[in-house]
């Protein structure tokens, strides 16, 4: 796996460093051009950001020996996006906060999950600025996009504290990944080429632009690679979930229900994002329940 990991690091790389060049501040990738292309990062996220959660199909077929019991992960699965669903359109206060938490533990564990030494401290610092990053340099920006979100004018005060403690956890990350002695100097290094590319990006890039970018190219792609994809039937599992999550994100919840795509976009990676997280535990007491059997 970690020949694999390195073959992305170096592709997420050079792919960072031609935006780096191409990309200029409030040009193309400026805020006023997000509304105009959201329908394309609905699109690019639907498809490459939400297919490494659908690999979580991969793991519930090759998990359980019997169908009845893939069938029932399956439905289990699929009842818990939906109640995610629900909670969001309830309480999008309660669902942003939710997928923000939930986003800090994940990152962190799925990004640096092939550095086996690496140390929660660690990764959780990882989880945090990755999910808060933009705050740094767009506060307005993302205070907007999260007034959108949750319908409510949200005290600026909220996103000076955020800005100062992620700014916090991008030294506190440092200086963890430099004292850690069970991380080797090559992986370090090349861990903080990383890290400073993304950081750059969310510099440059409109904070929408860079969610996607990372969420789709770093992240997805990332997480895919911890989990496996090694056949053509894998491939097929990826198109069979992901096709009816982008189907039903447009055509009832976008056209049908009239939701903007910023809303679609985010309510349905807390849904899934829960069921995500749910899946080992679902995995376990399913196994359990047969095993006693």
């Amino acid at each position: 796996m970690l020949n694999k990991v390195r073959i992305h690091q170096f592709f997420y790389l050079i792919l960072s460093l031609f935006l780096i060049f191409v990309t200029q501040r409030n040009t193309a990738f400026n805020i006023a051009d997000v509304n105009s292309s959201l329908a394309i990062l609905f699109l690019i996220i639907m498809s490459l950001g939400v297919s490494h959660g659908a690999a979580d199909s991969i793991v519930i077929w090759k998990t359980f020996p019997r169908f009845k019991l893939k069938a029932l992960a399956f439905l289990i699965y699929l009842l818990i996006v939906f109640l995610g669903l629900i909670l969001w359109f309830q309480s999008p206060m309660i669902g942003l906060v939710l997928l923000l938490l939930m986003s800090m533990a994940h990152f962190g564990q799925s990004d640096l999950s092939y550095l086996g030494r690496a140390s929660q401290s660690i990764k959780i610092s990882w989880g945090f600025v990755m999910t808060l990053l933009p705050v740094i340099f767009f506060e307005n920006d993302v205070k907007l996009i999260f007034d959108s979100l949750v319908d409510s004018d949200l005290n600026p005060k909220v996103f000076e504290i955020l800005k100062f403690i992620t700014i916090i956890f991008i030294g506190s990350f440092l200086f963890l990944l430099y004292i850690h002695k069970g991380i080797t100097k090559k992986d370090k290094f090349i861990l903080v080429l990383e890290f400073l590319v993304t950081v750059i990006l969310a510099s440059l890039l409109s904070p929408i632009y860079w969610f996607t970018f990372y969420f789709c190219f770093f992240h997805g792609l990332r997480a895919l690679i911890n989990i496996g994809i090694k056949s053509f039937r894998d491939i097929i599992f990826l198109i069979a979930f992901t096709l009816p999550v982008t189907f039903f994100s447009y055509f009832f919840l976008f056209h049908n229900l009239q939701i903007s795509y910023l809303t679609i976009i985010f309510s349905v990676l807390m849904a899934l994002t829960i069921s995500h997280m749910f899946l080992p535990l679902i995995n376990r007491l399913l196994l359990s329940n047969f095993k006693n059997r």
